[in-house]
């Protein structure tokens, strides 16, 4: 959600002061402080030491575009990085130790492409490289096609010029070996506001209408209008983040949409061709911005983790009376029960909880792009995500302007002091985790709003632990294939998705933290087809990527 500039001045007055209207009395309180017996955190901020040197030239239009993408693009094994939000898309080459400007990407920079407001790396052809597609706002998307680490601009019929496409994701949905791509769009303030600013009961929205196209491995991409979603199916809220990955464990990958002002959207996948739209409960009936899906409780099928709004109760204190109830007015009135906070939607015999304040999630300032990533490597996924900066009237002292992180133990999340651990203080939207130096610890880049962006090398003292890069080979696709990891009597499951968020793409390189044990016994993967492979005895220390064929490649973690 935006910032904002809704015609409302008292916004203006407070830039969204730091008050907490609305909120229940009950809602808890995070824990705070490292959990018992678990590594301290410890990040350091490098990007002008590593190469990646990058800034935002949005400086208040919107949400901006400031986005993070990553991809290992040339097949090495390591990650590159485009970014947006600058003078132009800039895609970062992974030298091993450092980053530096490829010359891969052709300029797409014109006028007539519009701002690129978004980015999706897929391997649309099955033949081992990952191509890009490029978002921009009022124009037709941009497909470029890899060519052994060059990219060709090519049309694959993706011929929808979209107003404000902030997220896209990508699996195969219909189990023809090629990926298909969905499409999540916000509205623009500039024309109006949302129509459920207020409640969520209409049955309509005013937002921009959400888009499927499926795949055809070779010839491009079709509008799937016949599929139950477009703009004909009640939908276009106001979407600011999107998953695309099985979520009721039928093998068939379903569509997780955040919504801003509106309940959060399943379309649930039928298994032929279609889908059946269900709006989720009223715990999601918040500001989402974020999706974020992973296994973190250990149960069959995955969470959601979509991140909020939430400031404390105490800083209302800051403002003059009169002030104060103005502010009152504008947040019970238009924000009201949508600042809860941030949520993790546990999945139920028929739908989902929200488990966000019981697991310590819930405090997280005004959150944007997400990631639930195992930063210690004991096993457990951690959680981080940007955080909008956010000032009363005591500017020196924002609400909420560092990135929030917080350490699993045993289904409960800690939140770190993160100017203790290493983060600085930013106006963040996109962010992505990966392992870029090859240490066997997950790093942390962020996109801010209006500076360069940051990047965290993560220097903390980790467990053991397997990274995994799952590729389709001769299968076709491997998004949406399954991983099983079991170590110590242990298994920890995982799903080889696009990893896609608000202005974001993760890394596809799975992470399996290990803790102190040298070695995953078992390594079962399960690919979409069908086909199956379990290997025993796989030492840590190292990335490897596997086909149906095995293990066909290894590199060892770097000191």
């Amino acid at each position: 959600m935006r910032a904002v500039a809704v015609g409302i001045s008292l916004l203006t007055l407070v830039v969204l002061g730091g008050c907490l209207v609305g909120v229940p009395a009950d809602v808890a309180v995070d824990s705070s402080g490292p959990p018992p017996n678990a590594t301290d955190l410890s990040f350091a901020e490098v990007s002008g030491e590593i190469g990646f040197n990058y800034s935002s030239i949005e400086g208040g239009a919107g949400n901006g575009n400031d986005g993070i993408y990553v991809a290992d693009y040339d097949g090495d094994l390591r990650d590159d990085v485009l970014v947006l939000g600058g003078e132009s898309p800039t895609l970062f080459h992974n030298t091993g130790d450092e980053f530096e400007t490829s010359g891969a990407l052709p300029n797409v920079s014109s006028p007539d492409a519009g701002r690129i407001q978004s980015a999706l790396w897929l391997d649309r052809d099955n033949d081992g490289s990952e191509d890009l597609l490029l978002f921009p706002r009022s124009a037709d998307p941009i497909y470029l096609e890899n060519d052994g680490g060059s990219f060709e601009q090519r049309d694959v019929g993706l011929d929808d010029a979209f107003t404000n496409p902030v997220s896209a994701s990508t699996a195969d949905y219909n189990g023809d070996g090629c990926l298909d791509v969905f499409v999540a769009q916000y509205g623009l303030w500039s024309d109006n506001n949302p129509q459920a600013w207020q409640n969520s009961y209409w049955e309509t929205d005013n937002g921009n209408p959400n888009a499927l196209y499926r795949g055809s491995c070779g010839d491009g991409f079709e509008r799937a209008e016949d599929a139950g979603i477009g703009p004909n199916d009640r939908g276009p809220h106001w979407s600011l983040a999107t998953s695309f990955v099985d979520l009721d464990d039928d093998g068939l990958p379903d569509i997780h949409v955040a919504n801003d002002y509106y309940n959060d959207t399943i379309y649930y996948n039928d298994g032929d061709g279609t889908f059946t739209r269900k709006i989720m409960g009223a715990t999601t009936d918040r500001n989402g911005m974020s999706s974020e899906v992973a296994h973190v409780m250990g149960n069959d099928r995955p969470e959601i983790f979509v991140t909020n709004i939430f400031f404390p109760r105490e800083r209302i204190g800051e403002l003059a009376p009169l002030q104060r109830e103005l502010i009152t007015d504008f947040f019970s009135v238009r924000l009201g029960k949508r600042m809860h906070g941030n949520n993790l939607l546990q999945p139920t015999g028929n739908g989902y909880d929200g488990l966000g304040e019981q697991v310590g999630l819930a405090e997280g300032g005004w959150g944007w792009a997400s990631a639930l990533a195992d930063l210690d490597s004991d096993g457990e996924r951690d959680a981080v995500h940007s955080t909008q900066t956010v000032v009363t009237f005591d500017k020196e002292n924002p609400v909420y302007d560092l990135p929030m992180v917080w350490l699993q133990q045993d289904g409960q999340f800690y939140r770190q002091d993160a100017d203790e651990i290493g983060l600085e203080s930013a106006d963040g939207r996109g962010i992505s985790r990966m392992d870029y130096d090859l240490d066997g610890a997950l790093d942390v880049a962020v996109a801010t709003y209006d500076d360069s962006y940051l990047f965290y090398e993560n220097q903390a003292e980790q467990g053991n632990s397997l990274q995994v890069v799952v590729d389709g080979g001769d299968a076709g696709t491997a998004v949406g294939a399954e991983v099983y990891a079991t170590a110590d009597g242990e298994t920890q499951q995982y799903v080889s998705n696009a990893r896609a968020d608000f202005q974001s793409q993760e890394s596809s390189v799975l992470h399996v933290g290990l803790g102190d044990a040298e070695a995953v016994e078992e390594l079962r993967v399960v690919w979409p087809d069908g086909t199956e492979r379990t290997f025993e005895d796989v030492p840590a220390g190292g990335r490897i990527r596997i086909t149906p064929d095995g293990i066909e490649q290894r590199l060892d973690y770097e000191d």
